[in-house]
C-alpha cells in the first residue's frame, strides 16, 4: 500500500517496493508540479480558505466574511487590507455555500421547446444578455415535443436552487398550469393560459393576424388559407392567430373556408411542407397562405417550388417571427417581426418583480411588433 506524507519540501508519495529495490518517490516542487524521474505532472494546489486570508491580512475571519459579502460596517482601511490579501492569495469565495445561506442562487431557468429554432435561439440570447446584466445566470431547459418532459417544468427544480422560471409553454394543458404546486416564481412567455394567475408577456397575436389579412386583401387577394393550426393545444398562440385570421377576413368582407385551414403537429420546415402538399392536394382554390410561423413558411415555399407554383405571382405567403430565412430567402418572406429584445427584457422584469415580492402593475404585458412587407406578398 502506498503512503503519502508531507515534508519541508512538500508532499511525497512512497510506493511499495520489493526487497533490494530503490523506493520510487514522487516529490512536489515549489510550483506544485510533481516530479518523477525528470517528468513533471500537475497536481491541484491546496485551496486557499478564509482563514488564510484572515491570517495574511491580520484580521479575524469574520471581518473577511464581512468584506466578501460587502457588508457596510467594515472600516475602509480594513477593507483594503482584506482585499489586498484576497488578491495576493487568489482567494475565491465559496459562492454555492453563500447562495445556500442567503436562499438565492442568482440563477433562473428559461424553458423553451427547442434551442435550434431561429426564433427561440434569438430569444434565449436576449434573455441571457439581459439576465447577466443584472448578475443572474440562465439555465436553458429545451424540453422538446414530449408533453411529459414539458410537464416537469411545472413541477419545478426542487433538487436545484432556482430563483425563477421563464416558461414558453407548448403542449401543456391549462389545467396543469392552474394545478401547479411549485412555489418558484414563474412568467409565461408567448402562450397565454387563461386564469392561471401567472404573469404573461407576448405580442398581440389577434391584432397582428388581422393586419396580415388586411395586407393581403389590399393586394387583391381573396382566397386566404391558414396553415399552422394546433387544435390539440388549449389557449395556444396558433389558436389566437387563427381567431384573428377569421376576424380579419370578416373585417375585409372575405369568406372563411374551413377546408383552407391546415393543422400541424409542431412548427418545423417539414411540417410546413407536408401541410402545403395537403392543401394543394385538397383541390380547394386559394391565392394566399397565412403561416402561423415563418419556419412553416420555409417548408411551404419548398412545396410550392416543387409543384411549380410561383410566389408571389400565383400565391402570396406571410407569417410570424421574422427569422433570418425570412429576410434572406428567395423570395424573402413578409412577416410579423416581434421586438424580441423587448420581449426578453419584459419577461425578466416581470420575473424579478415577482421574485422580490412586489406587486405587478400589469399581469398581462403586451410587446410591440412590426409588419415587414417583403417579396412573398408584393
Amino acid at each position: 500500500m502506498e503512503r503519502l506524507f508531507h515534508t519541508s519540501r512538500g508532499w511525497k508519495i512512497m510506493e511499495p517496493v520489493e526487497a533490494g529495490q530503490k523506493p520510487l518517490v514522487l516529490e512536489e516542487s515549489a510550483d506544485h508540479d510533481v516530479r518523477m524521474d525528470g517528468i513533471a505532472t500537475s497536481i491541484r494546489p491546496k485551496r486557499v480558505g478564509i482563514k488564510e486570508v484572515a491570517s495574511l491580512a491580520g484580521v479575524s475571519w469574520k471581518t473577511v466574511s464581512n468584506v466578501v459579502n460587502d457588508r457596510p460596517h467594515v472600516r475602509p482601511a480594513m477593507r483594503e487590507k482584506v482585499l489586498a490579501a484576497i488578491a495576493e492569495l487568489g482567494y475565491r469565495p465559496n459562492l454555492a455555500g453563500r447562495q445556500l445561506r442567503q436562499g438565492s442562487s442568482m440563477t433562473i431557468v428559461l424553458a423553451i421547446p427547442e434551442i435550434t429554432s431561429p426564433y427561440f435561439g434569438k430569444l434565449a440570447e436576449h434573455v441571457i444578455t439581459s439576465a447577466e446584466s443584472r448578475g443572474y445566470t440562465v439555465l436553458i431547459e429545451a424540453y422538446g415535443e414530449d408533453p411529459t418532459r414539458e410537464g416537469r417544468v411545472l413541477e419545478g427544480y426542487q433538487n436545484r436552487l432556482i430563483d425563477g422560471i421563464i416558461y414558453s409553454a407548448q403542449n401543456v394543458s391549462p389545467e396543469a398550469v392552474k394545478a401547479r404546486q411549485d412555489p418558484t416564481p414563474m412568467v409565461l412567455l408567448g402562450e397565454r393560459i387563461l386564469d392561471s394567475g401567472l404573469p404573461h408577456v407576448a405580442i398581440n397575436n389577434n391584432r397582428s393576424a388581422r393586419e396580415l389579412v388586411s395586407h393581403l386583401a389590399s393586394r387583391g387577394r381573396t382566397r386566404l388559407a391558414f396553415l399552422g393550426d394546433r387544435p390539440d393545444v388549449g389557449e395556444s398562440v396558433a389558436g389566437l392567430r387563427l381567431e384573428g385570421f377569421q376576424e380579419g377576413l370578416l373585417e375585409n368582407e372575405l369568406t372563411f373556408d374551413q377546408h383552407l385551414v391546415m393543422g400541424v403537429q409542431r412548427y418545423s420546415r417539414d411540417e410546413g411542407e407536408m401541410a402545403a402538399l395537403r392543401l394543394l392536394n385538397s383541390g380547394v382554390p386559394f391565392d394566399s397562405v397565412v403561416c402561423a410561423s415563418d419556419i412553416l413558411s420555409v417548408g411551404v415555399l419548398r412545396a410550392f417550388r416543387r409543384r411549380g407554383i410561383r410566389v408571389p405571382q400565383d400565391v402570396s405567403i406571410v407569417g410570424w417571427d421574422d427569422i433570418p430565412e425570412a429576410e434572406f430567402g428567395a423570395p424573402s418572406l413578409t412577416s410579423i417581426s416581434p421586438d424580441i429584445a423587448a420581449l426578453a427584457e419584459a419577461s425578466l422584469e416581470q420575473l424579478l418583480t415577482v421574485m422580490d415580492g412586489r406587486k405587478l402593475e400589469n399581469v398581462e404585458m403586451e410587446i410591440g411588433y412590426t409588419l415587414k412587407v417583403r417579396e412573398s406578398s408584393f
